[in-house]
């Protein structure tokens, strides 16, 4: 789907800078739609041509939740091949090194450090040092929400850290947040501060 005119300066000069493949992935409950919705809205409105397809697990019960948001001056098809993503967003560690696969060699992994309480998920530190020595950047969102004001706003501080290799403004991202989100927005935007703050 296409939007409107872009504004001006508002898409990055080179074309292939607006090209952006991202997987977000976590469990039910997480947030991850909202993640996506966020993302998708702000390229709508920065005028980006955006593609979005959501593959549901067992959501209620804790399954995995994935979404591909594809990005650029065109977009054709929906779901993103293994080892093209530009971008990985997970808000649980297991499914973060599940995907890790669908990266590019120089792509970006933005992963929530706090594991969802399931019997039998391998230890968590194993799971840490892979993601470490992959190159992943490992957040504790939980944290940070919770120094936002609110401990549900984990997804927006992983987006506000996957914000900076976003083909959108800062401001855009912002505004689409408010847009997307119903409640609690004055948190979310400070758990989006927090977030883009993580060097």
């Amino acid at each position: 789907m296409r939007a409107g005119v872009p504004e001006e300066g508002d898409l990055r000069k080179r074309k292939d800078k607006m090209k952006c493949d991202v997987i977000i992935v976590g469990v039910g409950g997480q947030g991850i739609l909202v993640t996506s919705n966020v993302i998708s809205q702000a390229a709508l409105d920065s005028g980006i041509d955006v593609k979005k397809s959501e593959t549901h697990g067992m959501a209620q019960r804790g399954g995995s939740v994935v979404t591909h948001v594809r990005i650029g001056e065109r977009v054709d098809g929906v779901l993103i091949p293994k080892g093209e993503a530009d971008i990985l967003i997970a808000s649980e560690p297991v499914e973060g090194l599940r995907y890790m696969d669908y990266l590019k060699k120089d792509g970006k992994a933005i992963i929530n450090s706090e594991p969802i309480k399931v019997p039998g998920y391998p230890i968590m530190e194993a799971v840490r040092d892979e993601l470490t020595k992959q190159g992943a950047i490992i957040i504790d969102a939980l944290d940070l929400a919770t120094q936002a004001g609110h401990p549900l706003t984990q997804s927006i501080v992983l987006v506000g850290a996957a914000s900076k290799y976003l083909p959108m403004k800062e401001e855009t991202i912002k505004e689409a947040i408010k847009k997307v989100v119903a409640k609690k927005i004055d948190e979310n935007l400070k758990a989006f501060e927090l977030g883009r703050g993580i060097k």
